[in-house]
């Protein structure tokens, strides 16, 4: 039941972390790991990811199943290519916008309505995957939200809804 990270401070050369299932809130003695490439921190108690946004290096984030709501201190992070946040508390994606090396990107059981973040992003493409399931998207014929899942699909982007 790991919930403090300050001893991890000093660890500079660190490149992956995995702590999921614990009792972690804050994310603070993380934003000094400069060189930290893969961060796994499923089922915790995170709501603030503020302290992630210096870490460029970061290449794959996983934070399904916490209580997370804002993703703008992501919006930095141009270097994930994989992200997971699955069942938070996410309604606005509009930083993902910004995120143009994502690979695959798992949204799965949230609260977002507005697709259109995703189409602006120019580097989905070709072979990449969104998982968009249960959601609030109106997924009937002729919606914006079954127009912006058409576009993302003619740019080759595997979308999952």
């Amino acid at each position: 039941q790991v919930s403090d990270l300050s001893p991890l401070t000093s660890l500079e050369d660190l490149y992956g972390l995995i702590l999921g299932e614990n009792q972690i809130s804050d994310l603070s003695p993380l934003s000094s790991l400069a060189n930290l490439g893969l961060l796994i921190l499923r089922d915790n108690q995170i709501r603030d990811t503020s302290p992630l946004a210096s870490l460029a290096e970061l290449s794959d984030l996983r934070l399904s199943d916490n209580p997370i709501r804002d993703l703008s201190p992501l919006a930095s992070l141009t270097g994930l290519s994989y992200l997971e946040l699955e069942r938070n508390q996410i309604s606005d994606i509009s930083p993902l916008a910004y995120l143009t090396g994502l690979k695959e990107v798992y949204l799965t059981s949230n609260q977002i309505s507005d697709l259109s973040p995703l189409v602006e992003n120019s580097g989905l493409g070709m072979g990449d995957a969104v998982h968009l399931e249960d959601n609030n998207l109106d997924l009937s014929e002729g919606s914006v939200d079954m127009e912006n899942i058409r576009e993302l699909q003619a740019r080759g982007v595997l979308v999952s809804y």
